[in-house]
């Protein structure tokens, strides 16, 4: 039997092959994932990873993701909506990374049922499902990261085999040409290997052939690095791009807000993994440490370095998208809820307790609470008026239903925002949109080929464009828009004193205010 029963787990079941199970489980998360797939275009990044991809932009900075990007170039030939075949490309990825939780968990029980309940977690977890099922880099990322695990698992139990290190490294300069984030993962990864066989990093040979599969893999970022430098850009702007750019004094702001941020960190780990997922996992990671303390050490740094990062990621509007940067804990934690699943699978069996019910049971909890609570979550929040999300208001977009809910079937609220906007904006108008509308704009124009005439504007921009700028210097040439009130975006305040904001459709029109003409 494959795999080394750390926890004590029975062998899997004599007619469900661990291999074809991981196989199964890839095929059932996808059709899941399928389901409940975005039809069309979705707010922000997703919109514009799919402009990215008709264009091949690839870039190097925080905020640029060349693999992903390259991924649904190849997807986009599917014979669908270009951001439909993006979702979908998603939705592989998605599936892929489950599948590797199947395979660590069971590479560190042996138990298929274990497995399963591992991947099955993560497969339903809110934040992994509701990015499986859009246009996202995070579940790649995911992938990446227990894809390295894997390996790493492997290269423990057979130390000899240096080309298992080679591989881990090449998959980790792969993921840092889909998420620069990933780059925090390296201290798990380099604390695994010495505590493994510290032997590996003073050999020449070893350490040279690591470094080489490192950018092998990595050569996508490596190219447009040294294109960037040639085309003429100077070495400290592409730095300071790649290492954070604009986001960098966020990364390392850090405030009393770090303690409000943790206990929000809780809480969206219970809401992924409700009641029986936290209780498995925390099982779980007893049951690791006790029979392998290294890969609890590894799977705890992973989760613990990342965590500390974000919690002081980002004062203003980052902090309520953070859950995001969490997908990879929750990935990680679920491999945990596996691992507590085996141990106290065997618990029950010592104690006489029939095995099959009772994993029966385990698996069901796993499985049907976190669906259950995020179908109840969006009435309960609008019956108690209790705003959970303090989300912008979009048209269209439905906060609760669309934040607190995963699953994206039938929505097309995106599509007709663009719509109804560009028509009402009419030949010739501006109007101004911040990201998360501005991309929608875009692609519906330049994929869609709806409202072309209509001239739309990001509400900021590197080359220092504002709305003041644009308003002044295209007032009583063009009718001008703004796509939303929102004071963050728009400096409406900057406004007020001159003009007037009139709504139209789901527009603001700018019109002078009287004795400003």
């Amino acid at each position: 039997m494959k795999g080394t029963p750390y926890t004590g787990s029975p062998a899997p079941a004599p007619h469900l092959r661990p291999h074809a199970a991981a196989g199964l489980v890839f095929a059932l998360s996808f059709l899941f994932y399928l389901a409940t797939l975005a039809p069309t275009v979705i707010w922000g990044d997703s919109a514009e990873f799919a402009i990215h991809a008709k264009r091949l932009h690839l870039d190097i900075s925080a905020d640029s993701h060349p693999l992903f990007v390259i991924l649904g170039r190849l997807f986009s030939f599917l014979p669908f909506e270009p951001a439909y075949s993006l979702n979908l490309l998603t939705a592989v990825t998605a599936s892929l990374a489950v599948s590797m939780v199947y395979l660590v968990v069971f590479e560190l029980t042996g138990s298929v049922a274990a497995s399963i309940a591992g991947a099955s977690s993560l497969a339903v977890s809110h934040a992994f499902w509701l990015h499986a099922v859009i246009t996202e880099v995070y579940d790649l990322n995911a992938f990446f990261i227990t894809a390295i695990v894997l390996v790493l698992l492997k290269w423990r139990r057979m130390p000899e085999k240096h080309s298992l290190l080679y591989a881990a490294a090449f998959l980790f300069g792969l993921g840092l040409a889909n998420h620069l984030i990933m780059a925090l993962s390296i201290v798990g990864f380099f604390v695994f290997i010495a505590l493994t066989d510290r032997r590996v990093l003073l050999s020449i040979r070893t350490a040279g052939f690591t470094i080489l599969s490192f950018l092998i893999g990595n050569a996508l970022m490596i190219h447009l690095l040294i294109g960037k430098l040639i085309a003429g850009r100077q070495a400290a702007a592409v730095a300071n791009a790649a290492a954070g750019g604009a986001h960098k004094k966020a990364m390392f702001t850090v405030s009393l807000k770090v303690f409000h941020d943790f206990l929000m960190y809780l809480a969206y780990l219970f809401y992924q993994f409700p009641l029986a997922g936290i209780a498995l996992g925390a099982f779980g990671i007893t049951a690791v440490f006790r029979k392998n303390r290294d890969a609890g050490l590894l799977l705890s740094l992973l989760i613990l370095i990342n965590m500390a990062f974000f919690l002081t990621f980002g004062p203003g509007a980052a902090r309520t998208t953070k859950y995001t940067f969490y997908i990879p804990d929750y990935a990680v934690f679920s491999i945990f809820i596996g691992c507590g699943f085996a141990a106290l699978a065997d618990y029950f069996r010592r104690k006489g307790y029939p095995g099959k019910p009772v994993c029966a049971v385990m698996l069901f909890l796993i499985v049907a609470l976190p669906i259950f609570l995020y179908s109840v979550a969006p009435y309960a929040s609008k019956k108690l008026s209790v705003d959970l999300l303090h989300a912008r208001s979009i048209p269209y977009r439905d906060n609760e239903e669309f934040f607190l809910y995963p699953g994206k079937r039938g929505y097309t609220g995106a599509v007709r925002y663009a719509d109804e906007a560009l028509k009402t904006a009419g030949p010739g108008a501006i109007i101004i949109a911040d990201h998360t509308l501005f991309t929608v704009l875009r692609y519906c124009q330049e994929i869609r080929g709806m409202g072309n005439d209509v001239k739309v504007l990001p509400s900021g921009s590197f080359a220092k464009r504002t709305p003041e700028t644009t308003v002044a210097g295209n007032y009583g040439t063009r009718d001008i828009y703004l796509a939303s009130m929102e004071k963050y975006y728009y400096r409406v305040r900057e406004l007020r004193d001159e003009y007037d904001f009139v709504p139209v459709g789901v527009l603001f029109k700018v019109v002078k205010k009287p004795g400003k003409a």
